[in-house]
């Protein structure tokens, strides 16, 4: 089986997902709210709607990967 010398451990990044329903004064669902909170850095960050959290991400992740470079053996 071929060594990949340019392979490099996983990099692990915390996030608490935070989800709660918001009613209005009769009880009646008006929508979902939901926020990350960045478990290293303990920032926590608001979301109107899973299309934001979801855009969110992914800009994360794209930034996040390109800024890591691979380890030197």
């Amino acid at each position: 089986m071929p060594v990949l010398s340019n392979v490099r451990s996983p990099m692990y990044h915390h996030f608490v997902l935070l989800v709660w329903e918001e009613c209005d004064s009769q009880g009646r669902h008006v929508t979902w709210r939901l926020s990350l909170q960045d478990a290293q850095k303990e920032v926590r960050i608001g979301f109107k709607n899973v299309d934001e959290l979801k855009t969110y991400l992914e800009d994360w992740m794209k930034n996040s990967s390109v800024n890591i470079s691979p380890k030197e053996n």
